[in-house]
């Protein structure tokens, strides 16, 4: 059952609690395990990939075909087909907005700086599903690759049991600009994407979410690759006041939980009313919930409603926490957005739910781990650029500053340094 508390002491323990909770007793097992794969597939390609006698993974069955990707267009319906691009346009819109602008200044005595960005060469997309196909997943990792132009795009998922993967899936990833596509999860794609093999190319970044073995195969190739931040399970705070209608937050609390049962919703507010027909409104609709019993026992292990004096003692807690995701469901929800330091995405007013923002850009469940939001962040366009710093000077202008910087060099013991930079001063001459 969903629980309301109202004292400190607890508070403070059940969020503690709910900060710990994710994968933290399975990691030190799946460890040797994942470690084990990534090394066999990294000395073996294609060899290390498939298991004897596994004949949903060859090489040839692989990669989706030209014939696979065109019969997925016939497999869905007509408006799911038109949900998929709409939304596709809708996020490409949001996303160009992150698109970062090169930028070059001329300044005195022929001195130009500046800063470019390069997309990286290939990127890799991870798509898992379990229940029901996550498009939004696909478009939200692929749609900043391709506005940041990243040549090459190639994206893994799990097939069935019958090797076949969904035809919205499919769909979306044409959408959304993916070149290639094969049928491979867990830690062996990983392992794939980073290290190449006959039949995967390798990648310069990979981004995804996945179960345990993805999120530690992600974070034992990082270095060799560039990854997103490290996945977690997420959470949602609630900031409610009287005007908040009940029916509306518990199934937002629930949409949360649908997607992930190890997601946390926390709400938070300063009426007491309010939270007591909150939790029996949850109570009313778990007994029509899909998900039911899964719906019902994350409830009860990772939400709560905590009922608090004021907000900000709620605006408090949540920069505390640093969540994913912040919805003010409140009467001047203005009032308070510039108190919300630390969060992923913000869902202002009683009109904005996080449904909004899973499917039209707030980087759906690619998050960094609880409480990393303070400086890490989503998927996004910059995630697939390289930026780098243009500088030239002239003669003069290294004349002027070189006395500085000489003191500076040899003061951090850096004579080397000091003779670069003197050198072009007494010999500058030679170039012109």
């Amino acid at each position: 059952m969903l629980r309301i508390i109202t004292q400190s002491a607890e508070i403070d323990t059940e969020l503690q609690r709910i900060r710990d909770r994710p994968y933290r007793d399975e990691i030190q097992a799946k460890e040797v395990a994942v470690a084990e794969i990534l090394e066999r597939i990294k000395h073996q390609g294609d060899q290390g990939l498939f298991e004897p006698f596994d004949l949903l993974t060859t090489p040839t069955h692989l990669k989706v075909s030209g014939s696979d990707l065109d019969a997925a267009y016939q497999k869905i319906p007509k408006e799911l087909l038109d949900a998929i691009q709409t939304v596709s346009q809708k996020l490409e819109s949001f996303y160009k907005q992150q698109l970062p602008k090169p930028w070059v200044k001329f300044e005195d005595d022929d001195v130009v700086v500046g800063k470019r960005y390069t997309p990286v060469k290939r990127a890799g997309i991870y798509v898992a599903w379990e229940q029901g196909s996550p498009m939004s997943r696909v478009l939200m990792q692929t749609l900043p690759a391709k506005i940041a132009k990243v040549p090459e795009i190639i994206l893994v998922t799990p097939p069935d049991e019958t090797g076949k993967v969904p035809p919205d899936i499919l769909v979306s990833a044409q959408v959304s600009g993916v070149n290639q596509i094969y049928r491979m999860g867990g830690a062996k794609a990983i392992a794939a994407l980073a290290y190449g093999t006959e039949t995967i190319p390798q990648v310069e970044v990979i981004t995804g979410t996945g179960g345990l073995d993805v999120i530690l195969a992600k974070r034992m190739v990082h270095g060799t690759v560039t990854i997103d931040t490290p996945v977690d399970a997420s959470e949602l705070f609630i900031i409610a006041d009287a005007t908040a209608k009940e029916s509306h937050i518990a199934a937002d609390l629930l949409a949360q939980v649908e997607q992930d049962p190890s997601s946390a919703v926390i709400v938070l507010t300063t009426d007491l009313s309010l939270a007591q027909k909150i939790q029996t409104k949850v109570q009313e609709k778990l007994q029509d919930n899909a998900h039911g019993i899964l719906s019902e026992k994350a409830i009860a292990h990772y939400s709560l409603i905590i009922v608090l004096d004021s907000l900000e003692q709620a605006i408090n807690i949540t920069n505390q926490f640093a969540p994913h995701y912040v919805m003010l469901a409140l009467a001047d929800p203005w009032n308070i957005v510039e108190k919300i330091r630390a969060v992923g995405s913000l869902f202002v007013g009683h009109n904005t739910p996080k449904a909004v923002g899973d499917y039209l850009g707030t980087g759906g469940v690619i998050l960094p781990p609880s409480g990393l939001i303070r400086y890490a962040s989503s998927v996004r366009v910059e995630t697939f650029l390289k930026p780098s710093h243009l500088i030239e000077y002239s003669p003069a202008a290294l004349k002027k500053l070189a006395s500085a910087l000489e003191i500076l060099a040899l003061a951090e013991g850096l004579p080397g340094t000091a003779d670069a930079m003197n050198l072009r001063l007494i010999e500058g001459e030679d170039y012109q």
